[in-house]
């Protein structure tokens, strides 16, 4: 389990109304090619329980990456860290996430049909977001 050497990629987005701004870092870097290089991007009771995976089940599989999501009662987008992991013939593993302002569950957001006029600002709530630069990271 790992990745090839990659770059990931940044989605920015701007809001039109007032001068909040965001970045959102995507993807997989070139310290990528183990999880536990990268076990940092995880917090709390979910980091404990990949390191437990790792150190004491046999991983056959998994897949773990910056992901996009959304709140859907909120309506605001989020950058969180996934993971996926496939152990011991049959049992696996999913990194769940809320959001942090009203705890409902985020939903993963594909990047490739984001209409960034359906989200709502986080500093002043309009629906007034759009695209900023684009950038490359590793």
């Amino acid at each position: 389990m790992g990745h090839e050497i990659a770059m990931g990629h940044g989605l920015c987005v701007e809001c039109k109304n007032c001068d909040y701004g965001e970045s959102f870092m995507l993807g997989v870097g070139m310290q990528y090619n183990s999880l536990m290089n990268v076990i940092s991007c995880l917090k709390g009771a979910a980091r404990n329980k990949v390191v437990d995976i790792l150190e004491n089940h046999h991983v056959m599989d998994g897949e773990f990456e910056h992901r996009l999501y959304a709140c859907p009662n909120c309506n605001t987008l989020h950058e969180r860290f996934y993971v996926h992991l496939e152990y011991d013939d049959g049992k696996a593993f999913e990194v769940a996430f809320r959001c942090g302002k009203c705890r409902t569950p985020l939903e993963v957001v594909d990047e490739n049909v984001l209409v960034l006029e359906r989200y709502a600002c986080k500093s002043c709530g309009k629906r007034e977001l759009e695209r900023g630069a684009e950038m490359l990271w590793d």
